[in-house]
């Protein structure tokens, strides 16, 4: 299984270094909508200040990013 990696960024990455494996870019996708609704519910202050979830792979390959804003 491959490894995915979730920082949270805004205009540069501001935390990472956390390394999950998953079974693929869905799962990590999926990941990374979980991560951004618990962020919104544990910190409502970074919303409006563009961060986002980004998701990168093994070779450094930009999954997805999950914007804060647009979280519910």
């Amino acid at each position: 299984m491959p490894f995915y990696q979730f920082d949270l960024t805004n205009s540069e990455t501001l935390t990472g270094e956390r390394h999950v494996e998953l079974p693929g870019d869905v799962e990590a996708m999926d990941s990374a909508d979980v991560i951004a609704r618990q962020l919104i519910r544990d910190h409502p202050e970074l919303r409006h200040q563009h961060y986002a979830v980004l998701v990168t792979n093994e070779a450094g390959d930009e999954i997805c990013r999950v914007p804060l804003d647009v979280t519910h």
